[in-house]
């Protein structure tokens, strides 16, 4: 009797040629959990038929939606970034690694095909693109990265997606784990070069895209959803924490209402993951006193478009933007 194993599980990811077209997956991910959920429609009978108990369901519009968790290394998970971003460039030689840059556009576009081997089975879902990306991290820790992932359908019995295909993807990552440690954090007044600004150090932060899709719209021509489209402005958000209170610096940025800029930049050898962020503003900030120990700080940003390119070291329109270095010789779009 088969037997569902997480220790054995593999996830691996493919880029679509359209929308909802299944593909062989071609990419392991280091994922460590994902929280997919079906979700079929049952439409219950409402006609009275002189009992108390109810008869007939009907069978209704089905979804299928949840995270997906991995842990960020420096070229194993651009596929999704890009698709969760909506651009990618195209890669430049730096040496024997090459430089690229995945941008925000005005439309996701980009789909995937995921397949997750679980033992029993391997769950095939199609259509996939993402609502939402979240980038976490904290001190001693390597980097999380989360997909909120919504799929047009799923499939336990694919003839394309087979445990002999997940079984043969080279489950090495490619990529070293981007560390905490790996971090440079620099955050200054839009007017000010973040060249010449001092590093902050951070306890930990997190990074949000919210791509606001329409995920749960349907129509007469099937069950499964329409193919998600953006229904309003995505949002971009920042939370950071550090572990001592040793100036009211920040907390006037919050009441000031100063337009700041700032990236978060890791790097590894020659690899690297730059984060950047031309315009945001601190929304709030906290400096609790819990207990007895020393008091932290931790604030809120809304991260903004920077349309007059006021950022003194960045020329970049949208709100964010990821330069990275890594062994990708070709876009992950292309």
């Amino acid at each position: 009797m088969a037997l569902g194993q997480g220790y054995e599980a593999i996830a691996g990811v493919i880029k679509e040629a359209a929308w909802g077209t299944v593909l062989a997956v071609t990419k392991a991910i280091p994922f460590k959990k994902e929280g997919m959920k079906s979700s079929f429609d049952k439409i219950q009978d409402s006609v009275l038929r002189g009992v108390a108990g109810r008869h007939l369901l009907t069978s209704g519009n089905k979804t299928f939606k949840g995270p997906v968790t991995c842990e960020l290394t420096y070229q194993d998970l651009d596929l999704l970034i890009a698709i969760a971003l909506g651009s990618a460039g195209t890669p430049s030689a730096n040496g024997d690694l090459y430089d690229n840059i995945y941008s925000l556009a005005a439309d996701i576009t980009n789909s995937f095909t995921l397949a997750i081997l679980k033992g029993v089975s391997v769950w095939e879902y199609v259509g996939c693109k993402i609502d939402k990306l979240k980038i976490s991290g904290s001190a001693n820790n390597p980097l999380d990265v989360e997909f909120d992932v919504v799929a047009k359908d799923l499939s336990r019995a694919s003839a394309t997606n087979t445990a002999n295909v997940l079984n043969a993807l080279t489950i090495t990552d490619s990529g070293a784990k981007i560390m905490f440690s790996d971090l440079e954090f620099k955050m200054a007044a839009q007017n000010t070069a973040l060249s010449g600004a001092t590093e902050i150090g951070l306890s930990s932060f997190d990074l949000t895209l919210e791509n606001n899709l329409a995920v749960d719209q349907f129509d007469s021509t099937g069950l499964t959803i329409l193919q998600p489209q953006r229904k309003g402005v995505r949002a971009v958000k920042l939370t950071i924490e550090m572990p001592r209170y040793e100036a009211d610096t920040y907390h006037d940025f919050v009441a000031n209402a100063t337009a700041l800029h700032a990236y978060l930049k890791f790097t590894s050898g020659n690899y690297l993951f730059d984060i950047h962020l031309p315009k945001f503003y601190l929304v709030s900030g906290e400096s609790n006193v819990d207990n007895d120990d020393l008091i932290p700080q931790k604030f809120e940003a809304t991260c903004l478009r920077d349309p007059a390119s006021a950022s003194a070291t960045f020329t970049l329109f949208e709100e964010l933007e990821i330069a990275v270095t890594n062994g990708l010789s070709a876009s992950p779009l292309a």
